[in-house]
């Protein structure tokens, strides 16, 4: 078989959780709206599955926006038809950024049919698609390019995924698959494959994606050192307390964009208690990060109110003054998550030196 070094580089950079998606893949036939279906049963429930087994994950086609670069609103039909694990081994000879050395290829078949009326970039529209792990880590992907377009193309998964691309462009009903290389940790197992656009996420699961160890329940706290503003290492002891969905109006008055109005809103409070011996001022919410079943990473929203704690139902207990040794404050922070996503953990990363971060079930 060619090796892949021969014929390929990688582009993938640090840090990168939405899948880069170029295309791959023939044109197929195309898939309309039926009753969902799901593949055959070959994952094991104890861990990941063996190299080029498929795994069990929820199939049926929906229909989905895509928002081209021109703000253009594309009507399509989306669904993934498979997904694959591969062997690490697969990528040998492939340059990989240093945090994706090791990592286990996924490859991911998605079916796209342009149910609307003008033409659509089926590249483009693809790179809303994640995979993600069920406490919301997304999987890392990697876009190739061919380095010698003469050499005689591979047969391994991973040339198999690559080796030809689907129309630049669909017409209207005109159906492609595309194939795509999602880079998960060696022992992770994937849980949902999801498709979001604007403020609306459509999620497909996957059979045998669990939390795992290191989690910590809701309201367990946790012994962590914290970095102040004086460069000083503090412990703290962090609790998450609660991940509450806000009701209807729960932002009102705040200046807010389309997408943030569309958008689903979580209060998030965790308690903080300084065990140091000098006061510390009150930063610890912006090291808070709210991950969601389809792999997205969230910040605290910034509101802007002056002479306020924050809006209703999300009170800081000591926003502004300092915590004392011995004392505690409790924090509120505001998260827009997408119509049909859900939160899944709640992640507090220190400042500190070297310290691990936190995770915490969101419910």
């Amino acid at each position: 078989m060619q090796r892949v070094s021969r014929r390929i580089s990688t582009i993938a950079g640090a840090g990168v959780l939405a899948l880069l998606l170029a295309g791959c893949g023939g044109a197929g036939a195309g898939a309309g709206v039926e009753k969902p279906k799901t593949a055959d049963k070959t994952q094991a429930a104890d861990k990941p599955a063996s190299p080029g087994t498929p795994l069990t994950l929820d199939t049926a086609p929906r229909r989905v926006n895509y928002t081209d670069r021109d703000e253009k609103v594309h009507k399509l039909t989306l669904n993934p038809t498979r997904l694959t694990r591969g062997s690490a081994s697969d990528l040998d000879g492939v340059r990989l950024d240093d945090d994706m050395r090791g990592m286990v290829p996924h490859y991911l078949t998605v079916s796209i049919t342009n149910a609307g009326t003008g033409a659509v970039e089926p590249s483009m529209a693809v790179r809303n698609f994640r995979v993600a792990l069920a406490d919301g880590t997304a999987g890392k992907a990697v876009q190739f390019f061919s380095g010698n377009p003469l050499a005689t193309p591979g047969t391994g998964p991973l040339e198999t995924c690559i080796a030809t691309k689907a129309p630049e462009s669909l017409t209207a009903g005109q159906a492609a698959t595309e194939c795509r290389v999602v880079l998960l940790p060696e022992d992770a197992k994937p849980a949902t494959v999801s498709y979001s656009d604007e403020s609306v996420t459509r999620t497909w699961k996957v059979e045998g994606g669990d939390l795992g160890g290191g989690v910590l329940a809701a309201g367990k706290p946790a012994k962590v050192t914290w970095k102040d503003t004086d460069d000083k290492d503090v412990p703290l002891t962090v609790t998450l307390k609660s991940v509450r969905r806000a009701g209807a109006g729960a932002l009102a008055g705040y200046k807010l964009n389309a997408r943030q109005k569309a958008a689903s809103v979580y209060f998030v409070t965790l308690a903080y208690r300084n065990n140091g011996k000098s006061k510390l001022y009150p930063g610890m919410d912006d090291a808070v990060f709210l991950r969601t079943e389809s792999g997205q990473t969230l910040r605290k929203l910034t509101l802007i109110a002056i002479g306020s704690n924050g809006p209703k139902g999300c009170p800081s207990s000591q926003p502004y003054g300092m915590v004392q040794p011995g004392k505690s404050v409790q924090q509120c922070g505001v998260y827009l998550v997408d119509k049909g996503d859900k939160p899944v953990t709640v992640t507090f990363s220190s400042t500190a030196e070297g310290a691990e971060p936190v995770t915490w079930k969101a419910s």
